[in-house]
């Protein structure tokens, strides 16, 4: 019965890792095009301002999507990168449980900055209830970073119990940081049934969003945003991973270091 049990468990963060993975390298193929906005030549496209999935307007021909009201560089390139370490964090906290403390300060500041930097964007928003909804998104993010933070605080006066709490703002975090996929996917979806069905893709109009250029990003040129993300990113996603293996590393002086039949030959 236990070995069943194990074995559900295991197929269910299986699935939950890939989930996570194919979100993440999802948002991943829409760099490119993020950061080359204005800049790529492609008018006809760049005219209409920045759509939800911009990958696919790049790819598809014809294929139009949901206007965004924030700039490609300031918020979009800078949320992303977040985003997608907060994803890939949690991705290997599942992998490996022991990670899921040792790593969780960044893993919360990255999700309380997030929140903090994703507000005016939600207050951007047409729809009041969308409005409420990101905002609410952001709520979480925030409170459950700082709820995560002094549960790091407290660990030792109950593992235990700080390891479900310490699961359980993962699993918020992570969830919010998913929330877009779940709102993109039926526009995906009911843009190529529209394809099907008449034969052209649903037009959004020729004109970016009315506040496309006009928010609290647009405040600092798009050339900080850029230098955020790119410094971000080389800093997050590579020099530290070299520095955590550099730390690993065994020592080589070790006088009694020995190769025994258990030993691992990589």
């Amino acid at each position: 019965m236990s070995q069943t049990k194990a074995s559900a468990s295991s197929a269910w963060v299986k699935a939950v890792i890939v989930f996570l993975a194919i979100v993440a390298l999802w948002n991943v193929t829409k760099l490119p095009f993020l950061m080359s906005f204005g800049n790529d030549g492609n008018v006809a496209y760049n005219s209409r301002g920045v759509e939800l999935s911009i990958n696919l307007g790049h790819w598809v021909k014809g294929y139009r999507s949901m206007k965004m009201r924030t700039p490609p560089c300031n918020f979009l390139l800078v949320h992303s990168a977040l985003g997608l370490t907060i994803l890939f964090m949690m991705i290997l906290s599942l992998i490996n449980q022991t990670w899921r403390k040792r790593y969780c300060k960044p893993f919360f500041w990255f999700a309380i900055i997030e929140g903090i930097h994703a507000i005016p964007a939600s207050l951007a928003n047409d729809s009041s209830f969308l409005r409420h909804l990101f905002l609410l998104a952001c709520a979480l993010l925030i409170g459950t970073g700082v709820w995560g933070l002094e549960t790091n605080k407290r660990y030792f006066e109950n593992e235990a119990r700080a390891e479900k709490h310490l699961f359980i703002q993962y699993t918020v975090v992570t969830i919010v940081n998913s929330f877009a996929a779940f709102l993109e996917t039926p526009q995906i979806i009911n843009a190529f049934k529209s394809k099907t069905a008449d034969g052209t893709f649903r037009d959004y109009g020729d004109e970016p969003h009315k506040v496309f250029g006009h928010t609290l990003y647009d405040a600092l040129p798009e050339k900080v945003g850029m230098t955020i993300f790119l410094g971000f990113t080389i800093a997050v996603w590579f020099i530290w991973p070299l520095l955590l293996l550099d730390l690993k590393k065994p020592r080589q002086n070790e006088e009694n270091d020995t190769v025994s039949e258990a030993t691992r030959l990589l």
